[in-house]
């Protein structure tokens, strides 16, 4: 795709995005809402600047890799945005996991008996998250060019953005365990331990359990390489099943939070090829899907 001349649809989503969340940082005014009102309006104006740009080699991978900062950057801001909604679903999602997946979870939690060693590779392949979501638009970009790159960042940028709406929709924490009980109560090694001080400052909103992005954005990524790198499915099914069975073996997610995930990769799949003809891409919405 020809830089300068246009904004991508992946682009202008992302200009929605931030958009609207200026928009709820002046309405809402949360903690420290003028800095992030200021701080999303920078990621606006790179987003819009990097698209209009020239592109050489060099600025074309810059304004490929930027919706990964503008990713995390924005994660990391929402807590307090998120908070504003004074509804917490935990109660809820926790009596629907017993009712429900009561068995299941407990199995799950449980699983193996958790040996520190075990514990030590669940913890690794949660980490591993950050990425899987980044791997297959990267190897799509390298091997099958711009455009398809173009459609696979839409759908990953996408289904991030909808699992984002979902914190402010249904907040919750999750089945989380508190930092002075973590070593007790999950378990684990050094690995485990250097992971979750890792993961309490990397993850700044916890506000985030339902849906459970982790699995929509691991399912996500495995079902656009499976159409598009069938050798490599396997492999990416793997990745996917590892991290999704972390979530709540770590106790970051009930399992109605997977489940909720995995309808909304679904749902992202679904909504993408109308949406990003809206915003741009002129090819038939309803033609094979990407």
């Amino acid at each position: 795709m020809s830089g300068g001349a246009r904004l991508r649809p992946s682009e202008r989503l992302t200009v929605l995005v931030l958009v609207g969340l200026i928009g709820a940082s002046l309405i809402l005014h949360p903690a420290g809402w003028g800095l992030r009102a200021a701080l999303f309006t920078g990621l606006l104006l790179m987003v819009l600047g990097l698209g209009y740009l020239r592109e050489g080699p060099g600025m074309a991978l810059v304004r490929d890799l930027a919706p990964v900062a503008v990713v995390l950057l924005v994660f990391l801001l929402l807590q307090p945005l998120v908070g504003a909604n004074p509804v917490r679903w935990d109660g809820a999602l926790a009596a629907f996991d017993a009712r429900w997946f009561g068995q299941l979870g407990s199995a799950w939690r449980g699983a193996f008996g958790r040996p520190a060693a075990f514990t030590d590779l669940v913890y690794l392949a949660y980490a591993s998250f950050y990425l899987l979501p980044l791997s297959v638009p990267l190897l799509t970009r390298l091997r099958l060019g711009p455009e398809r790159f173009e459609a696979v960042a839409f759908r990953i940028l996408l289904g991030f953005y909808l699992s984002f709406l979902g914190y402010f929709l249904w907040p919750a924490e999750g089945p989380r365990v508190p930092n002075a009980m973590a070593a007790a109560e999950l378990g684990g090694g050094a690995v485990s331990q250097v992971l979750r001080a890792f993961l309490r400052g990397a993850e700044a909103t916890t506000l985030d359990a339902f849906p459970s992005g982790h699995t929509a954005l691991s399912v996500l990524p495995a079902l656009l390489a499976t159409r598009r790198f069938p050798r490599l499915a396997p492999l990416f099914w793997a990745w996917a099943a590892a991290i999704v069975f972390a979530t709540v073996y770590i106790r970051v997610h009930y399992v109605a939070d997977v489940a909720a995930g995995l309808l909304l990769a679904g749902l992202t799949l679904i909504l993408a090829p109308p949406l990003s003809w809206a915003l741009g891409d002129r090819r038939p919405p309803l033609s094979a899907p990407e």
